[in-house]
C-alpha cells in the first residue's frame, strides 16, 4: 500500500471529477463495490452511486467547487477536509433554490483497495450552510 499514492489518487478525484466533471474518471476511482455513507441522510452504492451524488452536486449548485484543506493518510485510508462553495440555483433537499452562495466544510474518509475507493464516510457541516441561507 502505497500512502503517497493514495493521496495522489484523492487529488486527482477531487480536481477531476468533483471540480471537473470528469464522469470518465469514476470507474478509475471508485470500485464496483463501492459504498458512500452519510448516514442519517443517505447511503449510495456502486458506480452509479458515485455519479449520482457528483451530478446532484452540480445540481444544486451549478458552480459546486471543492478546496483541499487538510489530507492525512495511513495505510489504506485517506482523512481529508474541504471546503466546499457554491451558488444554490437548485432544490437541495427540501430546500428550493436560494440563490445564495455558501460555503461549509465537510470531512471525508477514504478506504482504498487496489488504488480505487471501496468505502466514504462523510460528515458535513450542513448547518453552516443552513445559516448562511437563512435557514437556521
Amino acid at each position: 500500500m502505497d500512502i503517497e499514492k493514495n493521496k495522489e489518487l484523492v487529488r486527482q478525484i477531487t480536481e477531476q471529477l468533483w471540480n471537473g466533471r470528469a464522469y470518465d474518471k469514476i470507474p478509475e476511482f471508485y470500485a464496483e463495490d463501492y459504498v458512500a455513507d452519510y448516514s442519517p441522510y443517505a447511503i449510495h452504492h456502486g458506480l452509479e452511486g458515485i455519479r449520482g451524488m457528483v451530478e446532484r452536486a452540480y445540481t444544486t449548485f451549478t458552480d459546486y467547487h471543492e478546496e483541499l484543506r487538510e489530507m492525512i493518510a495511513e495505510g489504506d485510508m485517506v482523512v481529508l477536509r474541504i471546503t466546499i462553495s457554491g451558488f444554490q440555483t437548485g432544490q437541495w433537499g427540501p430546500l428550493p433554490p436560494s440563490g445564495k452562495r455558501v460555503e461549509f466544510d465537510e470531512a471525508i474518509f477514504l478506504r482504498l483497495r487496489d488504488g480505487k475507493v471501496v468505502h466514504q464516510r462523510g460528515i458535513v457541516d450542513n448547518l453552516a450552510a443552513l445559516r448562511q441561507l437563512g435557514r437556521a
